[in-house]
């Protein structure tokens, strides 16, 4: 993993949760997203899926994603 890949991959993200009306000065890698900022189980999974460009994601291990570090990582492993 290359850090121009994580970087971009957390740029989606950030975008992602900003175009849900999340203030970007709230997003940092230790963000926690259901804590934080009250992203439910569905929310993730479209999240997921929209950014993995359609594929539903393994809920099991989506379930162990929370923060937006994680997040990161879980989309570079995909």
């Amino acid at each position: 993993m290359t850090t121009t890949t994580v970087t971009t991959v957390q740029e989606q993200v950030y975008a992602a949760l900003t175009e849900l009306g999340i203030e970007a000065a709230e997003l940092s890698p230790g963000t926690q997203l259901r804590a934080d900022l009250d992203i439910d189980s569905a929310e993730l999974v479209e999240i997921v899926a929209a950014l993995a460009g359609g594929r539903a994601p393994d809920g099991k291990a989506l379930k162990e994603v929370r923060t937006i570090a994680q997040l990161v990582e879980f989309l570079e492993r995909r």
